[in-house]
């Protein structure tokens, strides 16, 4: 290659660069200056505060040992189904 060739390939990758890094940095400024803008908006006009609502009521706990018949009629039945659904499968013995 010729030394012209180099030379002005190099100048056109240097200014490629300076241009691309000029673009990002343009682009980040511009990016924190809105974000500047918003937050100083924000606190210049804060809105209505929502208020938290109300924890609900915490159910009395129960006795470990005791259990919603229905929870357990539901919890067979699914199991049953379960078992039912899926082939069996054969064992070596």
């Amino acid at each position: 290659m010729e030394a012209d060739t180099v030379s002005s390939l190099l100048t056109e990758a240097a200014t490629l660069m300076l241009v691309g890094m000029v673009f990002v940095f343009t682009f980040l400024t511009l990016l924190i200056g809105g974000i500047e803008g918003i937050a100083r908006f924000c606190r210049r006009f804060p809105g209505e505060q929502e208020e938290p609502p109300e924890p609900a009521p915490v159910a009395s706990a129960k006795n470990s040992d005791e259990h919603d018949p229905r929870v357990l009629a539901a919890i067979s039945a699914a199991i049953h189904t379960h078992r039912q659904s899926r082939p069996r499968r054969l064992t070596k013995e």
